[in-house]
């Protein structure tokens, strides 16, 4: 005899993956281009804006390119090294 019915227990709860974070990185790894108007495109770009106050440029040169280059770390920004050792953004 049941006194009172027995309340399911609710199932666990798994965190779901953040889909902004998810088109951002088919953009950066795949080339998958976000749809427009959505927080992915507006994240990929703000990030060509240059929004740094200080870069911090890693070197990305392979060995068939004439200049030396690099991307900022911090918002992504294609740099380029100078004649006098001094990291510069790329002009489009």
């Amino acid at each position: 005899m049941k006194l009172w019915p027995r309340r399911p227990e609710p199932a666990p709860t798994r965190p779901r993956a953040n889909p902004t974070r998810i088109a951002v990185l088919e953009h950066d790894l795949l080339g998958i281009k976000p749809e427009p108007g959505t927080a992915a495109a507006l994240a990929i770009g703000l990030r060509r804006l240059g929004t740094c106050f200080e870069h911090q440029p890693v070197e990305t040169t392979t060995l068939g390119d004439p200049q030396p280059t690099g991307l900022c770390t911090r918002c992504g920004a294609a740099m380029l090294l100078d004649e006098h050792g001094h990291w510069r953004v790329a002009e489009a």
